[in-house]
């Protein structure tokens, strides 16, 4: 299966997504880790909640929410709804119809800090108008911190299994919907592309417009009491596979020069899981592709140096050293570095990868 893993490294400030509110004071969302240190994040429900407002602003229907029981679900008709569509859903069995579910083609758990976060208080107070009553404080818990928002994107954006959706579905569909059998299963597809009132539902329409919001135009979280509230991106690491790399585990900053960098030394150690694929990364502080040539060049200088000895002496740990350098420059030159002005182009060869040219 074809897949876009994509590590997004981005400084969210304030409180953006609420834990709760325990008396007077509005939590925000963290946990602990074994070592105690505490990491504060944003939940994946509340990033996607985000996009999906704003793909109803670019022009994509939303599945409207119902409660036929006690549980609030959507429509389950990934063929009107990009959101049913790209992020699944779970409908439960009700009379006359069977339960059905369709897993997400794309998936994410949040933006959750890298590092151990501190957590103020901001304090406020709720003032009545007619000054007849005292005033209300309140507090809310604030952090600022990077962290890190990982994707994976499949290639199954469009594509519906014939248990994923209903006859209803599949006749009163306002496109026409492509059957192949693949595997022994049936499988039906929406148009690769349309370019007039029905472009809402291509899956490259679909797909890049998600890609939009995501990479290009962001989102604003839903909370603005203590900020405007959108992420600020550093970077974003872009691996297209048809494998499930440890892309996440490798994708950390360093601050260098009152800059934050991307950790490359933990890219590099990527290298050795990858077989041919290619990184892509968005650089948003303009300081990437220096660091690269740097250490490609400290690199380059060390194995040269290794290679005149090694002409001396046939020393295996210095061959193994040699070889683990090569390995490092290799992993170097598959990276291609891309400025924010270039976005559209990423955008456009992520489509064509998952879905075709």
């Amino acid at each position: 299966m074809k897949r876009v893993l994509i590590s997004i490294l981005a400084r969210v400030k304030g409180n953006v997504n609420a834990n709760g509110t325990i008396a007077a004071l509005t939590e925000i969302k963290k946990f602990f880790t074994a070592d105690g240190e505490t990491r504060v994040y944003v939940s994946g429900r509340c990033v996607k909640y985000c996009i999906k407002q704003r793909l109803s602003e670019k022009g994509f229907e939303l599945s409207p929410l119902e409660r036929p029981m006690r549980v609030v679900i959507s429509k389950g008709n990934p063929v009107l709804y990009i959101d049913d569509d790209l992020f699944g859903f779970m409908m439960a069995e009700v009379p006359g119809e069977a339960a059905r579910r369709r897993f997400a083609p794309i998936k994410t758990d949040g933006i959750v800090a890298l590092r151990h976060c501190e957590i103020t208080r901001d304090f406020g107070g709720r003032f009545d108008p007619t000054e007849k009553e005292m005033p209300s404080p309140f507090e809310v818990e604030v952090a600022d911190f990077i962290g890190q928002n990982n994707w994976i994107l499949t290639e199954n954006i469009g594509k519906f299994e014939y248990n994923e959706i209903t006859e209803d579905i599949i006749r009163d569909s306002p496109v026409e919907l492509e059957e192949r059998w693949e595997n022994g299963k049936r499988f039906y597809y929406l148009p690769a592309e349309v370019d007039d009132v029905n472009r809402k539902y291509g899956r490259k329409n679909r797909l890049r417009a998600f890609l939009e919001v995501l990479l290009k135009e962001r989102y604003t979280f839903p909370r603005s009491a203590t900020g405007l509230h959108q992420p600020q991106y550093y970077y974003a690491v872009i691996l297209p596979t048809e494998r499930l790399l440890p892309l996440f585990a490798h994708v950390d900053y360093e601050i260098k020069n009152g800059k934050v960098m991307l950790n490359l030394e933990k890219i590099e150690n990527l290298g050795s899981l990858m077989d041919g694929e290619k990184i892509t990364i968005i650089d948003f502080e303009g300081v990437l592709y220096e660091e690269i040539k740097s250490r490609m060049k400290e690199y380059e200088n060390a194995l040269n140096k290794l290679e005149e000895e090694l002409k001396k002496s046939d020393d295996r740990k210095l061959k193994d050293v040699a070889k683990e350098l090569t390995r490092r420059i290799n992993t170097l030159k598959s990276i291609e570095v891309f400025s924010p002005y270039k976005i559209d182009m990423v955008i456009d060869e992520t489509v064509k990868y998952l879905i075709g040219a």
